[in-house]
């Protein structure tokens, strides 16, 4: 064998560790999530976990008779069809979520539920609505939301491989982890497919960036074009929405390259091969939404208290008040957690707002500036297409548009302000590596604080009166293993993704050195100063994201 196929294969290797590393980290940390939130506290969860229960027992389309002008009409367990019970703390961020009733296990006859998510394509609840068949009661929606956080963790774990393929790929891979806010992870955790068309579509871009930036290597790129097609199928049968996402991806990643780049990667037998693959699927996603829009009147109403028509306001209106709420949903990108009514502290704000504008600063310091033409125009999407979205509907139904629904582009943003500074070299010099070990450490911190502040808006209500102490001494509910157990495994698992990214972005280097004075003493022992290691090449430090 040559250099390049052992290169090629040793790089393969290196990316299955890498995708299983990170599927596990994810994993975990999504799940703590899921068990760290209430039942049913996250956005329509009941809507769509009876839509699960109910395709999962082959109720899948929608017939005559089923819609009565308030949703679609199923036959689910009596536990499942009754979670609306679980909402006396919705909209009172003072409540702690120990008002909600038990959920009786017992309760496993088949009644009558209502969901709004009828219409819904019938994938991502068919695999997620399985363990109501075996389980029931509270350990059956856990079980839900843990088959949710792991599809949603695939997306992300392929992402983040495929970016590290990039022929430069240390600012995008630290740009995409700061695209991993509070908000990304615990979105994550719930049943809701809003969750998997965010990592489908930072796992679509990453594979077509990585694709186009590595068409003259076509085996070394086989994870990213599999990433591709994978992605791009999933967002055909995810939401009606995601077909925009996907295009915008696709759009944003063309711009990034010049013509012979994408004449090359679309000249490739594997590309030719993944695209054929990959038409079934997108025509099947497709298929299904043209079956929805002529199903029986009333099948997709929105749930009450959402909808909020305002009489006499016209779509251009709508598309320029959009406009100008655009900073507005920067905080819902960071976190507004729960049925929007469990804000992150300002100190957590601040932190990813620092993060953010340095952001999409950065491609301002990229000469010429048209090498940065896919950040613009993937900022010009998310200034836009949500307001043109939003513009359709609003004579209708009002103003519904909420933050999480513009993640999947946001992510695209910042990934690829990554990309256009991705010429930029990180500094190997000891004030960078303190200034990177400061910063991920505000990390850890920072997101061990939204973690911590939404159990304790859970456990024990959020009110003007600092109330931190009572979750001690006397806690109004208790997740799964407990509150305690939680954030100490929440640390833990922050603290090993910040090791990773210092590592990353500082072959050699150590996040931190433990005791700090016994490595002290060391060096002082040793007669003269160590040189810090020699930098490894970019493309070899990869494998140690």
């Amino acid at each position: 064998m040559n250099d390049a196929v052992i290169r090629d294969q040793s790089s393969s290797r290196s990316g299955r560790k890498l995708f299983f590393q990170l599927l596990g980290l994810f994993s975990l940390v999504i799940s703590l999530w899921a068990l760290a939130t209430p039942l049913m506290a996250f956005p329509d969860e009941p809507a769509h976990t009876i839509k699960a229960a109910a395709v999962v027992r082959n109720q899948i389309t929608v017939q005559e008779g089923m819609s009565f002008g308030h949703g679609i009409h199923v036959k689910v367990p009596a536990y499942i069809a009754n979670l609306d019970s679980q909402r006396c703390y919705k909209y009172r961020p003072d409540t702690s979520a120990g008002c909600a009733p038990a959920i009786p296990a017992e309760d496993t006859y088949e009644t009558i539920g209502v969901t709004t998510a009828g219409t819904y394509n019938p994938g991502y609840y068919w695999l997620v609505g399985q363990p109501s068949l075996w389980l029931s009661g509270a350990p059956a929606i856990y079980a839900m939301r843990i088959i949710s956080a792991v599809l949603t963790s695939v997306f992300l774990a392929a992402g983040f491989t495929a970016l590290s393929r990039f022929l430069r790929p240390q600012i995008p891979v630290l740009l995409a982890s700061v695209s991993m806010t509070p908000m990304v992870l615990f979105l994550g955790s719930g049943i809701n497919p809003n969750s998997l068309e965010v990592a489908a579509t930072m796992a679509a871009f990453c594979g077509f960036i990585v694709l186009l930036d590595n068409a003259h290597r076509p085996k070394a790129i086989m994870p990213a074009i599999v990433t591709v097609a994978a992605a791009s199928v999933t967002l055909a049968n995810t939401r009606q929405v995601s077909l925009i996402w996907l295009l915008c991806v696709f759009l944003v990643g063309l711009s990034f390259y010049q013509r012979r780049s994408i004449v090359a990667a679309f000249r490739n037998r594997y590309v030719l091969v993944a695209v054929a693959a990959t038409v079934p699927g997108v025509v099947a996603g497709i298929a299904w939404i043209l079956l929805m829009l002529n199903a029986p009147a009333s099948a997709g109403v929105a749930p009450l208290g959402i909808i909020n028509p305002i009489p006499g306001v016209r779509p251009d209106q709508g598309f320029l008040t959009m406009l100008d709420r655009f900073f507005g949903f920067f905080p819902q990108y960071v976190g507004v957690m729960g049925w929007l009514d469990s804000r992150l502290p300002d100190e957590v704000q601040m932190f990813w707002n620092f993060l953010i504008v340095i952001a999409l600063l950065l491609p301002l310091t990229v000469r010429p500036l048209r090498r940065a033409a896919g950040y613009w125009l993937a900022l010009a999407m998310l200034l836009i297409v949500p307001a043109i979205l939003q513009a359709q509907v609003v004579t209708t139904m009002g103003f519904i548009w909420q933050g999480r629904y513009n993640l999947p582009l946001f992510i695209v943003v910042l990934i690829s302000a990554g990309i256009a500074a991705g010429r930029l070299k990180i500094s190997q010099s000891d004030a960078a590596k303190t200034v990177g070990r400061i910063v991920l450490l505000a990390a850890v911190a920072a997101h061990t604080l939204a973690f911590a502040y939404i159990l304790r808006r859970y456990v024990v209500g959020i009110r003007e009166l600092a109330n931190w102490q009572i979750m001690i001494t006397n806690p109004g509910w208790q997740p799964p293993l407990g509150w305690p157990a939680l954030c100490v495994a929440y640390v833990v698992l922050m603290a090993v993704a910040a090791h990773f990214l210092y590592s990353f972005a500082f072959p050699g280097a150590v996040l931190l050195r433990w005791p700090p004075r016994f490595a002290a003493a060391t060096r002082r022992g040793a007669g003269k100063p160590q040189s810090e290691p020699a930098p490894r090449a970019t493309i070899e430090a990869e494998s140690r994201l």
